[in-house]
């Protein structure tokens, strides 16, 4: 990979049912770029990377601790260490954001083989709410 590049140089995953992910890495930060379609519910869950999200397109409902509110472009949510949080995709607009997670989160890498912690914790969600359609 060279140290200029594009998006398309990267492969999609889906992630979740809906949240689609592509991931850039160094060696002590990383970016992703995520889409959410046809309704997305991110149940409450942490991880021990910082998280810093600016919204592109589209509108999310997004809890962060204790505070929640409605966010769009522009919008920008710094997710401290091991904070709880969740989003729900409002409207039917594809939502659009960019990540960055310091340190690298191991289990975004494509290819990576070890646990997902906070995966983990969101499928014990959708299954506590009846939604276990939603994993991939």
């Amino acid at each position: 990979m060279s140290q200029i590049t594009t998006w398309d140089e990267f492969p999609t995953v889906e992630y979740v049912k809906g949240v689609y992910r592509q991931t850039v890495s160094g060696e002590k930060v990383m970016m992703t770029r995520i889409v959410y379609r046809d309704g997305v519910v991110i149940p409450e869950h942490s991880h021990e990377a910082e998280q810093i999200m600016l919204v592109v397109s589209g509108r999310l409902w997004a809890k962060v601790a204790g505070e929640e509110q409605e966010v769009g472009p522009g919008s920008l949510l710094v997710i401290p260490s091991n904070w709880v949080h969740a989003f729900r995709q409002l409207g039917d607009e594809d939502v659009v954001f960019y990540e960055a997670f310091a340190p690298i989160r191991l289990e975004y890498l494509v290819g990576f083989k070890g646990p997902d912690p906070s995966l983990g914790m969101m499928h014990k969600a959708f299954d506590d709410s009846g939604e276990s359609d939603r994993k991939v």
